[in-house]
């Protein structure tokens, strides 16, 4: 017999998002409406930010320079915050938008789209994100356009879980706890019966991971990446693909790896998780403002081994 698990009791911080989350999704789709009320609180933020948060602004500009070798400016903290913000405020209004809108809000490159397409019509797909933009946008586009999309968020806590899922469930998702012993075989059945399975993979939450290298301008970075993605491809003979949903003034853009190619054995696992990684690394190198990452992202030296 198993011991059930026993979660210590939600934080103060924990209880005070709950509530924010909860006020967000009730009054939202009527109080952030209008784009202009959206990009006026990214602009508080801002100014909240760099007197009560500065420690967060400063660990995003250390992941960034880590990540692309670069040592991003205070303009460049600014628009990211912002950035963070228009995901944040948008998660509450996006619900109540229409079909149309959602997909007229998202652009692609056709030719990398329709692979992506052919693939799911064919093996089926998995799909692996960076923490960049909004993937609650590219899932429900995803959603209203013929790939339903099934995956996997954090569960921090009972009820926390139960609103995310509720939000997700609205834009045609299908969600499961990091928790669920058995979500890979949930997972398994979900793409045989036409889901895109995606799952957010650029950064491990149990420092348990394959070791990679993060290309980083330089002779590249240990790092460590989710397996999830991978083994499930291999597992199910499925396409593995990555995709990053960057900011555009209108909506996101979606850009697509080429598809990942399966190899055996452990360190087949590690290189195609290392394609992964090549891919989210050029993308935050291309736009590091809408890298949502406030947190420390590299394990420290001497963490990650061959």
């Amino acid at each position: 017999m198993t011991t059930p698990e026993v979660r210590p009791p939600a934080t103060r911080g924990q209880v005070v998002m709950r509530d924010v989350y909860r006020a967000g999704w009730a009054a939202g789709p009527y109080l952030l409406r209008s784009r202009a009320v959206r990009d006026g609180l990214g602009a508080a933020a801002v100014r909240f930010g760099r007197t009560y948060v500065a420690r967060h602004r400063e660990q995003w500009r250390e992941n960034v320079r880590l990540a692309t070798g670069r040592t991003p400016t205070d303009s460049d903290v600014d628009a990211a915050v912002r950035s963070w913000t228009r995901n944040f405020t948008e998660s509450f209004v996006m619900p109540s938008w229409s079909v149309e809108d959602t997909v007229a809000a998202v652009t692609t490159d056709a030719a990398a789209e329709m692979t992506l397409r052919e693939a799911m019509a064919t093996r089926g797909a998995v799909i692996a994100l960076p923490h960049i933009g909004s993937w609650d946008h590219a899932g429900a586009w995803a959603c209203a356009t013929g790939m339903p999309v099934a995956t996997v968020a954090e569960d921090f806590g009972d009820a926390e879980f139960k609103a995310f899922k509720r939000y997700r469930e609205k834009l045609g998702m299908r969600i499961y706890s990091h928790r669920d012993q058995s979500v890979l075989t949930k997972l398994t059945r979900d793409l045989a019966e036409g889901y895109v399975v995606c799952l957010v993979a650029d950064r491990v939450f149990d420092g348990k991971g394959v070791p990679v290298v993060w290309p980083d301008g330089g002779a590249g970075r240990p790092a460590l990446a989710p397996v999830g993605p991978a083994l499930l491809a291999r597992r199910t003979g499925a396409h593995l693909v990555g995709v990053s949903a960057r900011y555009t003034p209108k909506g996101i853009h979606l850009a697509f790896s080429e598809p990942v190619a399966h190899r055996t054995g452990v360190e087949g696992l590690r290189a195609m998780s290392q394609d992964l990684v090549t891919f989210f690394a050029a993308e935050v190198a291309l736009n590091p403002t809408d890298w949502h990452v406030f947190v420390p992202f590299f394990p420290e030296p001497g963490e990650v081994r061959p």
